[in-house]
């Protein structure tokens, strides 16, 4: 009986928490918490692989990758619009139109990622916010490695970003 409390406790912490494995990105955000003063801690598995994209808007979002797989599959993205705050670290994101793609008032920080063989692997957009990038790799995009808006405030430091059919970075000047 002692043996079995415990085994118990870790199988209901286990399944209450975003530690699950989950098949898509969208299952492991609709099952995350709150935590570290975001609205969804989003905790990937560093042996799964999680498919599609996401939608964030008006939200503060974390996703700890571990060094988890998302891949896009060939069409869809991750979008941060609205007053966002998004953090990525330790994610592969692969296959999207666009690895991730903010508008809006958004605050971005991207660490220790590899975007690989999106058609965008990262679009900033926002004129209010800033997006800031460390330690990501960004390549193989079929068209910019990295694409921003003229006014958007960036801050780049150890981006490697090579083999991007566009150009590894792009600045958009409307108008």
């Amino acid at each position: 009986m002692h043996k079995v409390k415990p085994i118990l406790i870790f199988l209901l912490l286990l399944s209450s928490s975003s530690l699950i494995r989950a098949g898509t990105l969208l299952e492991a955000y609709q099952n995350a918490l709150p935590g570290m003063g975001y609205d969804k801690l989003i905790i990937l598995h560093p042996d799964s692989v999680y498919t599609g994209g996401l939608t964030i808007t008006d939200e503060k979002v974390g996703i700890r990758g571990n060094g988890a797989k998302i891949d896009l599959v060939g069409g869809s993205y991750i979008f941060v619009n609205g007053e966002s705050i998004i953090e990525i670290d330790g994610c592969v994101i692969v296959k999207g139109s666009y690895g991730l793609h903010c508008e809006g008032e958004v605050s971005a920080y991207i660490t220790q990622c590899t975007f690989y063989s999106n058609d965008i692997a990262i679009s900033y957009m926002s004129t209010v916010g800033s997006i800031e990038v460390y330690n990501t790799i960004i390549s193989n995009s079929n068209q910019y490695g990295f694409a921003c808006h003229e006014d958007s405030y960036r801050i780049l430091h150890y981006i490697d970003a090579y083999a991007n059919a566009g150009g590894n970075y792009m600045e958009f000047c409307p108008g």
